[in-house]
């Protein structure tokens, strides 16, 4: 199996090219949306973490920014419990795609 990943800044259009291509797409962002919509776990993790920010269940996205904002350490914070998450659902990704080609990774 071949894999791309389509790497770089916040609205370079990484997701718009991985679309041209055809093939299937893990689209990490569409993923940390989802946990933030749908996983309470995720949300009691961050909410014990930093609890002055993250408030309310489905997570705003906005709690997020100002959590940022307020104090880089809890960036690290958030990194470190989404990024776990992340990973599975990747690995999940590549074994459902393992018989295929190409994949790509956004």
């Amino acid at each position: 199996m071949i894999r791309i990943g389509i790497i770089g800044d916040i609205g370079s259009g990484k997701s718009y090219v991985a679309s041209n291509f055809g093939y299937p797409t893990f689209n990490a962002d569409q993923e940390v949306s989802k946990l933030y919509k749908n996983h309470r776990k995720i949300f009691k993790s961050l909410n014990k973490l930093i609890p002055k920010h993250i408030i309310s269940f489905p997570i705003n996205k906005k709690e997020i920014s100002n959590a940022i904002l307020a104090n880089q350490i809890n960036l690290k914070k958030i990194v470190k419990v989404v990024h776990k998450e992340i990973r599975k659902k990747m690995k999940l990704f590549l074994i459902k795609n393992k018989k295929r080609k190409i994949i790509l990774l956004d």
